[in-house]
């Protein structure tokens, strides 16, 4: 038997790097286990403590080690995370953010609209909460200006912006930046990428195109392996292989969280051309059924398309 070589050693660490947490199998929170209630002299029950206060929203200082010595107590991260949002959390964003703060790298794929933002949210806060400096990359200069207006709005005073047209605050502790300007930053060995410790690829999916994933896979590959990174994306579909690939590269756990509900129902309409005022309604949602009768009456009466004439010159009709 031939021994292992150096590729299948690192093959093998990957896989026992990789935990994969789709929504449906998501953790459990932990039982405590509380005793007997403890009678006063008069031998009635004591009322039960108040639940605690949701906790103060950045800049306060306290969130992270509530989260730290919660979890070190024995409290479930689902009671708290909770806390420290002003909107409940689905499930595949509690897991998301238990790996998070457990200091692995995360893939996070899930439809639009679902909240995937709010665990790169707890990503930055952690980073600015410990004195450290956070990355936002999106691929286009568009979406990179969008999320520096709106994360602005939840960091006040901490976020910069970095494109090829703009700059903001670049000495912010959390930069929003172009994936482009990310690789050129790194292949200048810039002293700003060494204080990163967490790193944000928004629209991740796109690794696999052929014309902008080269310069997101490069990104990934000049990061420096203490950098942590959370790839957001709709569509993902290979993030085992994706989040594997991960941490064979970064030698660092590596974990995907997969959710497949979509909170917004996915509709599709047909415009008519002879009824401009009226929708046809042909597909209610996802897996319903095609509704082949309103599509008919969607097109109704519309010529069928002209064949193109042999050399693209149209064809005089007989006189």
């Amino acid at each position: 038997q031939r021994p292992p070589t150096q590729s299948m050693l690192l093959a093998l660490a990957s896989l026992a790097a990789v935990v994969v947490r789709p929504h449906q199998l998501s953790r459990a929170p932990t039982s405590r286990i509380v005793g007997p209630p403890v009678l006063s002299s008069t031998g009635v029950a004591p009322a039960p403590a108040p639940p605690p206060p949701p906790l103060s929203p950045f800049p306060s200082e306290e969130l992270l080690p509530r989260l730290v010595d919660g979890c070190a107590a024995g409290e479930p991260l689902a009671s708290l995370l909770p806390r420290c949002f002003d909107h409940p959390l689905d499930g595949f964003q509690t897991d998301a953010m238990a790996a998070l703060l457990d200091g692995s790298s995360v893939v996070v794929s899930a439809p639009t609209g679902s909240g995937k933002t709010a665990v790169a949210e707890l990503a930055l806060y952690a980073a600015l909460a410990r004195g450290e400096r956070a990355i936002y990359t999106t691929p286009l200069k568009a979406l990179s200006n969008q999320k520096y207006r709106e994360l602005g709005r939840i960091f006040p005073g901490e976020i910069g912006l970095l494109t090829g047209d703009h700059s903001a605050e670049p000495q912010a502790g959390c930069l929003v930046l172009t994936t482009e300007v990310l690789r050129s930053m790194l292949y200048r060995g810039s002293e700003l990428v060494r204080e990163v410790r967490w790193a944000v690829f928004d629209e991740a999916h796109l690794l696999g195109s052929p014309s902008r994933g080269w310069v997101i896979e490069e990104a990934l590959i000049l990061l420096p392996r203490a950098v942590r990174v959370v790839l957001l994306s709709a569509t993902i579909p290979n993030g085992a292989a994706l989040a594997g690939w991960l941490a064979m590269l970064r030698q660092t756990p590596c974990e995907l969280v997969h959710s497949a509900a979509r909170p917004v129902p996915l509709r599709h309409y047909v415009a008519s051309a002879r009824r401009p005022r009226d929708l046809f309604l042909v597909q209610s949602g996802d897996g319903a059924a095609f509704d082949a009768a309103r599509w008919e009456s969607a097109v109704e009466g519309l010529s069928p398309p002209r064949e193109p004439s042999e050399g693209g010159e149209k064809k005089k009709t007989p006189q």
